[in-house]
């Protein structure tokens, strides 16, 4: 006979996987439970990447983690906020009302079993502002702990891709993203799609001007490239895509280089993070 979970040992992962009793099993003996939860987005992704890029990429990110860990993981819901992508047809969007209520009710209830350590991944720009004010409630509410970690920033590969992204403004459906889907589901990838691929990101040229990391004055001239960027996508790109540079030079081994980091970031992390001991604030 197998079982879910054999004291306090996950055989699965995803907590709509799980019974019961696994789960159970699993809170009581596992001497400190971290739940893993997810969010992304169901939105435009340019011409060739599916609209569930986000969400299909934090998926297959937190389970990886959740195996490593022994957490449980959970993606509560597909879409997330994007209403700046609305002007293109496909995308689905919550309120910031409901998403914030979506991760509020999920912790609720996590918090109401006994589960003391949360952690929330992001793999949507748009939700961060909602994603960091969910966890700033919930520890208060809730009186449970809520982490968002993100790392690592210092190797060399991470200052390779933050560099391109400055110079290139690889934000969205640009080579770094195409990488990742090429890694994580090639088969929902449409390369083909760009065989006439144009770069159609359009702002003043004074602002492309400010598009430059290797200027003196980038910290200032960065922030201000920011504030006069219009709110919708479609104000300022006819594709979709967020970059001046061509998907089609996505490295996927990269991505996987990547993405290991980025994994065993967070596993060490919440393997360091089980070892304090729960903060009086924050106990029964």
């Amino acid at each position: 006979m197998r079982f879910m979970s054999e004291n306090g040992k996950l055989k699965r992962f995803w907590i709509q996987e799980l019974t019961r009793p696994a789960f159970e099993d699993w809170l009581e003996n596992e001497p400190a439970p971290v739940v893993i939860i997810g969010i992304g987005a169901i939105e435009q992704h340019g011409l060739h990447l599916p609209l569930g890029t986000d969400s299909l990429g934090v998926r297959a990110f937190i389970h990886e983690v959740a195996k490593r860990t022994n957490s449980v993981c959970i993606h509560p819901c597909w879409p997330g906020y994007s209403p700046h992508h609305m002007g293109f047809k496909g995308t689905i969007t919550f309120s910031e009302e409901t998403l914030l209520g979506v991760l509020l009710d999920t912790i609720g209830s996590l918090a109401a079993h006994g589960v003391k350590r949360i952690v929330l991944i992001n793999h949507h720009g748009g939700n961060s502002n909602i994603m960091a004010l969910a966890a700033q409630i919930a520890r208060r509410e809730f009186r449970v702990m809520v982490a968002t970690p993100r790392g690592p920033s210092n190797t060399e590969l991470a200052k390779k891709i933050q560099h391109r992204m400055r110079k290139y403004f690889e934000v969205h459906s640009g080579p770094r993203e195409t990488a990742y889907a090429l890694h994580y589901f090639p088969e929902l990838v449409e390369m083909w799609r760009l065989k006439d691929w144009k770069n159609t990101f359009k702002v003043d040229p004074k602002l492309m001007e400010f598009m430059d990391p290797d200027r003196d004055d980038y910290e200032l001239v960065s922030q201000v490239f920011m504030a006069c960027l219009e709110p919708d996508t479609d104000d300022f790109t006819s594709s979709g895509q967020y970059a001046t540079s061509d998907p089609r030079t996505a490295d996927p081994e990269e991505a996987k280089q990547r993405m290991e980091e980025s994994i065993q970031f967070l596993v060490d992390f919440i393997n360091l993070w089980k070892t304090i001991p729960v903060p009086p604030a924050y106990r029964d």
